[in-house]
């Protein structure tokens, strides 16, 4: 048999070896591998930036503009002018006032005279009574006469219906001046509710003095 050359095993022995050592070692990973996955599991994660939930991160546009938070100008509202008298308005002579002292003039019954009798004081009673509560109004009047430091005498006919009730109200006379003071008394006779008369339908001559 041949032998092979001391030249060929010379080279072919370290080959060998070399192969039959990789085969038998396990393979490992490059150390540039190891050292990143090393990093990345030993890092915490970084804490969330406390500025950045501050105030300052909120968005401009959830903040309401300073302008739209103003109260409306009072003054566009239209003023309520409902309660306010009209301009020049005169007030109804026929009614007296009811505001302020009561004039220092005495108001009487001084005479009833009823169409056709009887002249008793029964018949007369609930027309009396029916006058009698507005002397105060008829007071009152009496500040709107010309000359309230004089007093006289007032007449009046009433006509009043079988069921009572308003007045037709005649032939007001009078010596005390003051158209007002006139309509004002004949006013307070028209307001009146009369109680239902004794003998139906009764015409009444009334008299009234005023005594400052």
């Amino acid at each position: 048999m041949r032998r092979p050359a001391p030249l060929l095993l010379a080279l072919s022995a370290p080959l060998a070896f070399a192969a039959a050592v990789a085969s038998c070692s396990p393979r490992t990973a490059p150390a540039a591998e190891v050292t990143q996955a090393a990093s990345a599991t030993a890092a915490p994660s970084a804490p969330p930036d406390p500025a950045a939930s501050g105030p300052s991160a909120a968005p401009a546009a959830s903040a309401a503009p300073a302008a739209s938070a103003a109260p409306a100008d009072a003054s566009a509202a239209p003023a309520d002018t409902s309660a306010a008298p009209a301009a020049g308005a005169a007030p109804d002579p026929a009614a007296p006032a009811d505001a302020g002292p009561l004039p220092k003039v005495k108001v009487a019954n001084i005479g009833m005279h009823i169409g056709g009798g009887p002249h008793d004081d029964f018949t007369k009673e609930p027309i009396k009574r029916s006058v009698a509560p507005h002397f105060d109004e008829f007071r009152r009047c009496f500040a709107l006469a010309e000359d309230p430091t004089k007093g006289g005498d007032f007449g009046i006919d009433l006509r009043i219906e079988r069921d009572g009730g308003k007045a037709e109200v005649r032939k007001p006379r009078t010596a005390l001046k003051g158209k007002a003071f006139t309509q004002c008394v004949v006013g307070v006779f028209e307001r009146i509710d009369f109680l239902k008369p004794r003998k139906g339908p009764t015409v009444v001559s009334y008299s009234l003095r005023f005594t400052p």
